[in-house]
């Protein structure tokens, strides 16, 4: 029998490719900011948000849902009309705020992504500028709140890596819920529209150089392999965990395992999106 499921920003790169490959054997439905979109969405909106789960709710429901959408800026914070830091807002916020509205079944596989950039330890991230997922409390977080320590660049990136770690928290909070919430660490993905914000040379480099490099660094990967990765996650992930772009199951770091700050992040990502919690 056929299931459905959604996918969270397919617009372009993993999303992308984590639909095409659920499509070969399920009905998939989409939601992004492109009019290809079987629901198109503005995900920095809370407004728009709810004007999509209405209609997504009428397309279910769904047996997994892949929250996927993803941004990554350069510069200093940008906020939405809200008041929201867009990258907290994208890749964080939205995602509880249409979970909550759509209010799946517990056995609905939900799958966040993470990345090598949320663990401090992390080599690898450390070679591209990255220092780790840093939690102070969500309303900072949200707020876009810098440090004025470090540079405009530095705090970019640490919002970022932050934003994946809140993902991680996110999974923490459903997990304790006895809702089938995973996480996968999709690898670096060279030629995905994750640069889209960065200058002209870094996004050449990202588009050209960087896809050749790929194939020398630990940890690498492509969407398309790393969309098979997640798809095969939707449909028989164990809750809570957390799985790498060769689908295999590998240790969440400890930034992560916080049982307070997932819960402090949660109850303010449902108090922001003036829903309640579904489970």
């Amino acid at each position: 029998m056929t299931s459905t499921f959604l996918v969270i920003g397919a617009s372009t790169g993993l999303g992308r490719a984590t639909a095409a490959s659920l499509a070969r054997d399920h009905r998939v439905v989409t939601v992004g900011r492109h009019d290809g979109a079987d629901v198109k969405a503005d995900l920095r909106d809370l407004g728009d948000i709810s004007r999509a789960a209405a209609r997504l709710r009428e397309l279910g429901p769904f047996a997994g849902i892949a929250c996927n959408a993803g941004v990554q800026f350069a510069g200093a914070p940008k906020l939405t009309p809200s008041g929201i830091e867009e990258t907290f807002a994208v890749n964080v916020l939205s995602h509880v705020a249409l979970i909550a509205q759509l209010a799946p079944a517990k056995s609905t596989r939900i799958g966040f992504v993470g990345s090598g950039t949320l663990d401090p330890d992390d080599r690898g991230a450390r070679r591209f500028g990255f220092r780790g997922g840093i939690y102070t409390d969500a309303k900072a977080i949200a707020a876009g709140t810098p440090d004025p320590a470090v540079s405009v660049e530095q705090n970019a990136r640490d919002r970022y890596a932050t934003s994946k770690l809140c993902n991680l928290l996110t999974v923490r909070a459903l997990a304790k819920r006895g809702v089938s919430a995973f996480a996968i660490d999709p690898g670096l993905m060279p030629g995905t529209g994750l640069a889209r914000d960065h200058n002209a040379f870094l996004r050449f480099l990202w588009h050209t150089g960087l896809r050749v490099a790929a194939w020398f660094i630990p940890g690498a990967s492509t969407a398309k392999r790393s969309g098979r990765a997640y798809a095969r996650a939707l449909v028989n992930a164990e809750p809570g965990t957390y799985v790498d772009s060769r689908r295999r199951v590998v240790e969440i770091p400890a930034v992560a395992r916080r049982d307070d700050r997932a819960e402090q992040l949660y109850a303010y990502c449902l108090e922001r999106a003036g829903v309640a919690d579904p489970f």
